[in-house]
């Protein structure tokens, strides 16, 4: 749905469509009656109402129980519209209910949509011709069922252009917080592979040079053994430098995984995500499991949640971490699928274990698992 805080193209025109089949009808009417009379003032209340609930219904923000809240506005216009037919002796009114018959793909599938336009729009064809006694009502019904059709063509079409947008940025996304954990992946295997070098060799060759300095200073006097003892706590201090360095290049193979989060979550439609990481990953398989529940969740939240606030928290307590992701999208209910399942799958991988649960709020998804993994 279009949101009420950019009105685009679309909605404009909608908005002047409106405006003129209101306008045009009011006009017309009060020429005919006087403006106290009971069908012009239904009229305009009939039109006003109609405009509340289409605003309603287009908006962006998701309502509390979305689709049953959009069937019933949906439902409601169509009505109104009937009603309006009643009120209101001109058939081009039946356009609002072809402005109706665009917001229908969004909660019906096209081939299904098409199949019931019939239903919406014979109750012009009966107003017409048993109310208004209309001579030409059935090319009438039928122009304005094949407009009807239009709107549903036209507004399918810019759903799947929509939903494929959102798709190629949705792995956009995701690819991009890949590249930086592979990139980071990387730079870890071959920091460890230097540390490990320096160790294998640097140390043992360094380590042998000491034994030897040590046994040949047992075997000279004088000013020799003095400048052996001196030798011997050089190679000593390089030996322990080489065994600090090795320590601060493991150490440091901490993974950035807020980078790649940042990555994954920002730009994400209708959906603030807050992260809170007080903690780190220093395991690639365990940054990539935090990356997948987070892709899961956000596509939970967007697909089946109405939120539009999200925060991921990372702590560490007693060798554990914890992950948490909540969503506002005030849930009632849920049945794990596919993709929960799969989140459960990866912590439990990881030897760990992953509850969900619906909370006053939202949606929260915990995950926890041992800080050092099999």
């Amino acid at each position: 749905m279009k949101t009420l805080k950019r009105f685009d193209v679309e909605s404009l025109s909608a908005l002047l469509t409106w405006a003129l089949v209101a306008g045009s009808s009011v006009y017309f009417l009060q020429r005919q009656l006087s403006w106290d009379h009971w069908r012009l003032l239904s009229a305009i209340a009939g039109y006003l109402l109609f405009i509340g609930l289409f605003l309603a219904m287009i908006r962006d923000k998701a309502y509390r129980h979305d689709k049953a809240v959009r069937w019933t506005l949906l439902f409601t216009l169509m009505v109104l519209v009937v009603g309006l037919y009643l009120l209101v002796p001109y058939s081009y009114g039946a356009i609002l209910m072809v402005l109706a018959s665009a917001m229908v793909p969004h909660l019906l599938s096209f081939k299904l949509a098409v199949w019931l336009s019939p239903l919406w729009s014979l109750p012009l064809y009966l107003v017409l011709r048993f109310y208004w006694q209309e001579e030409y009502a059935g090319i009438t019904s039928l122009l304005f069922w094949s407009f009807n059709l239009f709107a549903l063509i036209m507004m399918n079409t810019a759903l799947r252009e929509q939903r494929a947008r959102a798709r190629a940025e949705e792995v956009n996304r995701e690819l991009m917080a890949t590249q930086a954990l592979l990139s980071q992946a990387s730079k870890q295997a071959e920091r460890t592979r230097i540390a490990r070098n320096i160790h294998d060799l640097l140390g043992h060759h360094l380590t042998a040079l000491s034994i030897n300095l040590q046994v040949a200073q047992r075997k000279t006097e004088g000013d020799v053994r003095l400048l052996m003892e001196q030798c011997h706590s050089i190679a000593s201090l390089l030996l322990s430098d080489v065994r600090e360095a090795v320590s601060d290049m493991r150490e440091g193979e901490s993974i950035n995984l807020e980078q790649a989060l940042k990555l994954l979550t920002e730009n994400v439609p209708r959906l603030q995500v807050a992260l809170k990481l007080n903690a780190q990953v220093s395991d690639i398989s365990q940054a990539n499991m935090i990356l997948m529940c987070v892709r899961e969740s956000l596509t939970n939240s967007l697909k089946h949640g109405s939120a539009d606030k999200m925060w991921i928290e990372l702590d560490k307590r007693s060798g554990w971490l914890h992950l948490s992701i909540k969503d506002n999208g005030g849930a009632a209910e849920y049945s794990p699928g596919n993709g929960l399942k799969g989140v459960r799958e990866r912590a439990e991988a990881l030897g760990g274990k992953a509850g969900f649960d619906v909370v006053a709020s939202g949606f929260l998804t915990r995950i926890s698992w041992p800080e050092e993994t099999p």
